[in-house]
């Protein structure tokens, strides 16, 4: 359950990052960067993860928006969780439909990670009735970095043994039993990959 919940709430790509404009400033020139994902990223992680015979999502129609129930199959247990949204100036029932998607996939811990993201000040113009970026936002090098260093712990951690005493077991879950042994895995493991995850690991925090 800890593995599944750890890989579905991985940061995404960069390349599959959106922005939208969350608040302007009083002469609107400039706009606040909000970083989200698109539903068919959140769907492709949940293929990927769980399976596509693993995972369903339903919707209950309410005053004003949305209710969306995912269902995940873990260990052949079916768990739901819910979470709402209301519907949209823009294509309203679309909207609503894809806004409690995303909401619920947050429970889940999909991409939850965005709330936590300081949104940036870009420059912005008018487009109909709406504001759009003058050039497509990034995430600031720190905010990227931070991502990154997130990601190469986790696939660390994820290593699964194929051998020896703890065969079957991860490198995240030795680390907490017996770090001695990765200082062994070092030594004696032909496999750089092995080697350099256990040195990044060994230098690294220790898990929680």
């Amino acid at each position: 359950m800890n593995e599944i919940l750890k890989n579905l709430q991985k940061p995404f790509p960069e390349n599959e990052l959106e922005f939208r404009v969350g608040a302007t400033n009083s002469d609107k020139t400039k706009g606040l960067a909000l970083a989200y994902i698109q539903a068919r990223a959140i769907q492709n992680r949940l293929d990927e993860v769980i399976g596509i015979d693993n995972w369903k999502v339903s919707y209950k129609e309410i005053t004003g928006g949305f209710i969306a129930k995912l269902e995940l199959k873990i260990n052949n247990e079916w768990i739901a969780k819910e979470d709402g949204a209301g519907t949209t100036d823009y294509e309203a029932i679309k909207g609503g439909i894809s806004c409690a998607f995303k909401r619920v996939a947050s429970v889940w811990g999909i991409g939850r990670y965005l709330y936590e993201i300081e949104g940036q000040w870009l420059p912005i113009e008018q487009r109909g009735k709406s504001y759009v970026f003058k050039e497509t936002p990034k995430l600031n090098k720190q905010q990227n970095d931070n991502l990154v260093e997130e990601s190469k712990e986790d696939r660390a951690k994820n290593i699964k043994l194929t051998f020896g005493k703890y065969k079957g077991k991860t490198l995240g879950d030795i680390f907490k039993e017996n770090k001695d042994y990765l200082i062994y895995l070092i030594t004696n493991s032909k496999d750089t990959k092995i080697i350099n995850a256990c040195k990044y690991l060994l230098n690294f925090k220790e898990v929680a």
